[in-house]
């Protein structure tokens, strides 16, 4: 049975000084099971991606990241099964994680990044999440050797639809059992008023 996470990529911003120093990865899964580096790298991530600079004090980094409405940050969805992960792409942001939910919903296809496109395809009760443009939709030149190459994780749709839905719960917990835990520099205020644009910024919804 196929995982679908929420995870960042390409984490290699430098990291605050107030923060402990971690090891960059590559790409980071985000849920209740995150570490403290994950929580870390997120951050890292989140400042480098919308121009932050986290050579202040952090208060000062806080009261400006807070001050955005609308942020961008690499990663994405992935999906993985039986050895087989395909990742989001360049210029996917998790941001965005919803209009894949919703892609779904809709039996439409959804942008996952480029060079690979990954694209979806759906046939009668099933979702293919192929690794690359399959069907020559974004890439008109694919040779017969690079459709070769590519591969699909298939996916029940219901069971996908709720996959997907999960990862609100995903995000929610990321940032209470690891996110907030690596900014004990902030006052139970001031993360209060982070968790609310979290929120904002990733389309959750608090019941």
């Amino acid at each position: 049975m196929g995982k679908v996470s929420a995870v960042i990529k390409d984490t290699y911003f430098k990291q605050p000084s107030w923060l402990s120093n971690v090891e960059y990865r590559e790409t980071n899964y985000l849920s209740r099971s995150s570490t403290p580096e994950d929580a870390i790298l997120f951050f890292t991530l989140l400042c480098g991606c919308n121009n932050i600079d986290t050579d202040r004090e952090p208060t000062e980094v806080l009261n400006e990241l807070i001050a955005i409405d609308e942020i961008a940050i690499s990663g994405g969805i992935a999906f993985e099964d039986e050895g087989k992960a395909i990742l989001p792409s360049c210029c996917c942001g998790l941001e965005n994680w919803r209009e894949v939910l919703e892609a779904v919903l809709s039996k439409k296809d959804v942008w996952l990044g480029h060079d690979p496109f990954p694209t979806l395809e759906y046939i009668n009760d099933s979702v293919r999440v192929w690794s690359d443009d399959y069907f020559g939709t974004m890439r008109k030149d694919l040779s017969q050797q690079e459709l070769q190459k590519m591969y699909y994780i298939e996916y029940n749709r219901n069971d996908l639809i709720n996959k997907l839905e999960a990862i609100e719960m995903d995000l929610l917990e990321f940032f209470k059992y690891s996110f907030e835990k690596v900014l004990c520099m902030f006052d139970d205020d001031q993360k209060e008023m982070l968790f609310l644009k979290y929120c904002k910024w990733f389309n959750l919804v608090v019941s």
